[in-house]
């Protein structure tokens, strides 16, 4: 379980020390594409298009199909997820105050654990390096390794809404697919914001173990297209006809089975 693969690997673009305010909204409309390749592979595990629009994040996940919402909560309140099933059409509410506290213990959890990965993610610790003439970023350490590819940032509004989404993302991931704690990925995106850029390629390896190394690709597009808006509308007909039904209810469902233990409410 430990050394499984994260089928939702993301990457995170960087906070600017510019104030968001400055930017126009419709600055902070954007969208990522992401391909995800394991080991040596030619065709990608998977394939996700993620689009920010003014109020909410989109992501539209190809296999096992389904569209994940993120909407920021007021200023000072959590936020939170919607998750949609469009073959059974139904969604299921997740609030990211209740995410934070399962990431909670599951860390502590971790943290005292055998397993020395299981226990490195953590409280990861990388050695960091940084060329900023050709943006390569490098987080090292023998247990777990990001070598990533990275471009300028194209503006702070747009980042700061990034980061926020890509990390609640990562800690999401975490409870639905029951991996090891995000401690390594929220690690990345701090190295990301504070150079000011955001990833092209990621490559993660485990143990030293570059032979079946995870490598995601995004392709940046700072403009929605007419298609993109078309994706939205019939996303946002999900969120109003799709039947409701709890977390557990949801999962189980993903999952084929009847019930989902170890599920905290």
């Amino acid at each position: 379980m430990v050394r499984q693969f994260f089928a939702l690997l993301f990457a995170v673009a960087a906070a600017s020390l510019l104030s968001a305010e400055t930017q126009s909204v419709s600055a902070q409309e954007f969208r990522i594409e992401t391909e995800i390749y394991v080991g040596d592979a030619t065709e990608p595990a998977s394939h996700t298009v993620t689009l920010f629009e003014k109020s909410a994040v989109y992501e539209f996940v190809d296999s096992p199909q389904q569209v994940i919402v993120y909407r920021q909560g007021p200023e000072g309140k959590a936020g939170q997820f919607i998750l949609l099933d469009t073959v059974r059409e139904r969604r299921t509410d997740v609030e990211v105050e209740r995410v934070s506290k399962l990431m909670a213990k599951m860390t502590e959890w971790a943290s005292e654990h055998k397993d020395p990965l299981l226990k490195f993610s953590a409280k990861p610790s990388f050695e960091e390096t940084f060329d900023g003439d050709t943006g390569a970023l490098t987080l090292a350490n023998k247990e777990w390794t990001y070598r990533t590819a990275t471009i300028k940032a194209q503006d702070a509004a747009s980042l700061t809404r990034y980061r926020e989404f890509t990390d609640r993302y990562a800690e999401l991931s975490a409870m639905v697919y029951n991996s090891p704690p995000p401690g390594p990925r929220l690690a990345l995106n701090s190295a990301l914001a504070k150079h000011g850029v955001v990833p092209v390629e990621i490559q993660r390896s485990l143990g030293g173990d570059d032979k079946n190394a995870v490598r995601a690709t995004h392709l940046f597009s700072w403009r929605l297209s007419r298609e993109d808006r078309t994706r939205l509308d019939e996303a946002q007909a999900h969120l109003a006809n799709f039947k409701k039904v709890d977390n557990e209810q949801f999962i189980a469902a993903r999952k084929g089975k009847d019930v989902v233990r170890g599920q905290s409410k």
